[in-house]
């Protein structure tokens, strides 16, 4: 796929991804293409030192997509009903797993044992931000809408993914189903609540 982008492109891809989608249309499959260079982006992002605090995990299986989506049920709706976060259905779902930082960066990890300020942690939790950041905004750019869930019982997901490392976020990607509102749930069609962004200040020092 050839990418032109022009500035306003770029501003449009930006409002896109803030957009939480929650419903999909399962008919169409995400080129091989897009997935590797979404995955390129997760991979090949910031981190601190360019340690690895992270991996991720692509599914694209339904199964395995659906049994992620049933341990999702942390959504208050203003109802008073509580509901799985239809995100996570998407054509593709990444999950971000923390992981040991490797013992190849021997002075930066004598550095974090040393350290009482929670550094490490603060490191790690920033280059899984960055990487949610890289892969929301490539998806975007290329197309796809995204929903992001932190939401989730983990000791089922570890169970249903047959890891033991800490889950830190899932990200659905994927094909917006046109004939829905983007917040109407994929399967019961329960709206989810929007907030207005709020504006965020920047003081220019020049």
């Amino acid at each position: 796929m050839q990418i032109g982008l022009t500035r306003n492109d770029i501003k449009k891809a930006i409002i896109k991804s803030q957009h939480c989608q929650r419903n999909w249309d399962l008919s169409k499959e995400i080129p091989q293409e897009d997935l590797d260079l979404i995955i390129h982006s997760v991979t090949n992002c910031p981190s601190k030192q360019n340690h690895a605090f992270y991996r991720v995990i692509a599914i694209t299986n339904r199964d395995t997509i659906k049994k992620v989506h049933e341990e999702t049920k942390g959504f208050l709706l203003p109802n008073g009903n509580w509901t799985t976060n239809s995100q996570t259905l998407a054509n593709l779902l990444l999950v971000f797993v923390k992981v040991e930082t490797s013992t190849a960066h021997k002075r930066k990890n004598e550095a974090y044992e040393n350290s009482s300020n929670g550094a490490k942690e603060r490191d790690a939790n920033m280059a899984i931000g960055v990487a949610a950041g890289y892969a929301n905004l490539t998806s975007s750019i290329l197309g796809y809408s995204t929903g992001c869930c932190a939401c989730f019982e983990e000791s089922a997901l570890q169970e249903i993914l047959q890891i033991d490392e800490p889950i830190m976020l899932l990200m659905g990607i994927g094909y917006k189903n046109l004939s829905k509102n983007r917040r109407l749930h994929h399967n019961t069609n329960e709206e989810f609540p929007t907030l207005e962004k709020e504006n965020i200040e920047v003081n220019f020092v020049k």
